[in-house]
C-alpha cells in the first residue's frame, strides 16, 4: 500500500542509495552521474557536483543489532537443514518449505518480533518460532516440512490464503493488498 511503513522505508533506503551512488560515481563518470542525478527526487541542487556529501548517520540500537546478529546465526544453522530437505527431494525449492525453529525461551521471545525478517532471510514460505522448555544453552532445533496451502503466482510463496479473494484467485492476501488500488 502507498502509505505503508514498509514501502516508505524501502523508498527511503533506495533514495539514500541512489543519492550516495551518484555522488560516489561523479568524479569518475561525470556526465553519467549528472544525467542520473536529474532523476533523483528532492535533490536540492541542479548538479551532482554541487551536492554536499552528508554522513549517513545510521544509528542502530544495541538491542536491534544483537537481534540481527542472532537472526543471522539462526539462518546459518537452518540453511543446512533446508538444503538436506531439498537433497532428500522433500522440497524442490526453499520457498516450498515450512520451518519450525525451536529456541531457548528467552531467545525465542526476543526473535518473535523479527519473524518476518527471519522468514525472508531463510527464503521460506512459512516459519514457526517455538520456545524450548530446556536450559538456556539448549541447541537450536530446525525442522523442515512442506509448506501448507497453494503457491501464489505473484510472489511464489506458499500460503493457505491463496485464492481467498474471488477477483484474484491465484494471489495470497499480501499480494492482493499490493495490487489492489487504495
Amino acid at each position: 500500500p502507498a502509505g505503508s511503513t514498509r514501502r516508505r522505508s524501502t523508498q527511503t533506503a533506495l533514495h539514500r542509495m541512489v543519492t550516495g551512488l551518484c555522488q560516489m560515481l561523479a568524479p569518475m563518470l561525470a556526465f553519467t552521474a549528472d544525467e542520473a542525478w536529474e532523476f533523483v527526487v528532492g535533490r536540492g541542487v541542479e548538479s551532482v557536483h554541487e551536492s554536499v556529501w552528508k554522513p549517513l548517520g545510521f544509528v542502530v540500537p544495541d538491542a536491534e543489532r544483537e537481534a540481527w546478529g542472532k537472526l543471522l546465526e539462526v539462518r546459518e544453522q537452518c540453511l543446512p537443514a533446508i538444503e538436506a530437505a531439498r537433497q532428500a527431494k522433500t522440497l524442490g525449492k526453499a520457498l516450498e518449505a515450512r520451518l519450525q525453529v525451536t529456541l531457548p525461551a528467552a531467545t525465542a521471545d526476543r526473535l518473535r518480533p523479527f519473524a518476518r525478517e527471519l522468514q525472508e532471510l531463510l527464503n521460506v514460505s512459512q516459519l514457526d518460532i517455538h520456545s524450548a522448555d530446556q536450559a538456556l544453552d539448549a541447541p537450536l532445533k530446525c525442522e523442515v516440512f512442506r509448506a501448507e496451502g497453494s503457491k501464489c503466482e505473484r510472489c511464489w510463496h506458499w500460503e493457505t490464503g491463496v485464492g481467498a479473494r474471488a477477483e484474484h484467485p491465484d494471489l495470497c492476501p499480501r499480494c492482493v493488498e499490493a495490487v489492489t488500488p487504495a
